[in-house]
C-alpha cells in the first residue's frame, strides 16, 4: 500500500492553504489519517487548527526547517499516515517539498499573476531534476474555477499550456463552503448550509480532486465502501 505525500504551493498564494485544507478534510472524513504540515509563512492552517471541531483522523503540525520537514514525513509513513505539505510561497519550501513528495500540485487562479507565478513555480522544480524521488510527478490544478469563461481566463489557460507539465482536469470551483472553515473551524464535512451554501457540491467536487491525486488510494483497507459513496456522491 502506497503512503501518499502530496506537496502544495506555488510562488504565489493562489489558494494554496485553503487546497491543502480541502484535501485534507476529504481525507480526514474518509477515516484515514492524515498529517497537514503548515510550512507557509503565514500559518493559515496552523490558526486554522487552533479553533473547534477538528476531526479525529486529522493533525496539523506547524513546521518551516526543511530538516524537520523531512523527520515529520518519515515519520507520517512510518505510521501509515497520507501527508500534505502547506509549502506556501517560500522558494526553500517549495524545492524541499518537491523533492520529498509523491505529487507536487501547484495551484493557479484565473488572474495572469496567478499563472506567471505557477509557471515561475514550475520552472523553479526544474533546476533540481535528479534530486528527490524517482517517480514524482506535479500538476497544475485550478484552485478557483469561475464560470465565467473571461478573455483573461483563456488567458490563463493559454499561458499554462504552454508548458508540459499536466494540468489536471479537475480543481476547485470559486465556492464560499471552501473559505468557511477559516472562520467557523472544522472542515467541508462539518458545515451545515448555515455556515455555507452549496456544500453537497463542494465536497463532491473536493472529493473527486482528492481521488485524482492519490489521496484516496487507501480507503478500500481504511473506509468501508458505503462510507466512500457518501464522501464521492
Amino acid at each position: 500500500m502506497t503512503i501518499p505525500v502530496i506537496a502544495i504551493g506555488s510562488l504565489k498564494s493562489s489558494g494554496t492553504t485553503t487546497l491543502a485544507l480541502t484535501l485534507a478534510g476529504v481525507v480526514a472524513a474518509a477515516n484515514i489519517p492524515i498529517l497537514l504540515i503548515d510550512a507557509a509563512r503565514d500559518g493559515d492552517a496552523t490558526n486554522w487548527a487552533a479553533k473547534a471541531s477538528i476531526p479525529a483522523k486529522l493533525r496539523v503540525e506547524r513546521e518551516t526547517e526543511t530538516v524537520e520537514i523531512e523527520r515529520l514525513v518519515r515519520g507520517a509513513r512510518r505510521r501509515g499516515e497520507a501527508v500534505i505539505i502547506d509549502c506556501g510561497t517560500l522558494p526553500e519550501q517549495l524545492r524541499f517539498a518537491e523533492r520529498m513528495a509523491d505529487t507536487t500540485l501547484i495551484p493557479v487562479r484565473f488572474s495572469p499573476l496567478s499563472a506567471y507565478a505557477a509557471i515561475e513555480t514550475d520552472r523553479l522544480f526544474d533546476e533540481t531534476p535528479g534530486i528527490g524521488r524517482p517517480d514524482r510527478k506535479r500538476a497544475f490544478v485550478a484552485s478557483a474555477i469561475t464560470p465565467i469563461h473571461s478573455r483573461v481566463a483563456k488567458a490563463v489557460e493559454g499561458l499554462i499550456a504552454r508548458s508540459t507539465t499536466q494540468r489536471l482536469s479537475v480543481g476547485l470551483s470559486l465556492r464560499a463552503a471552501y473559505e468557511a472553515p477559516f472562520l467557523t473551524g472544522g472542515t467541508l464535512f462539518g458545515l451545515d448550509e448555515a455556515d455555507a451554501p452549496g456544500l453537497d457540491r463542494a465536497r463532491a467536487e473536493a472529493a473527486t480532486l482528492a481521488y485524482a491525486v492519490g489521496l484516496l488510494q487507501m480507503r478500500s483497507e481504511a473506509t468501508p465502501k458505503s462510507e466512500i459513496s457518501e464522501i464521492a456522491a
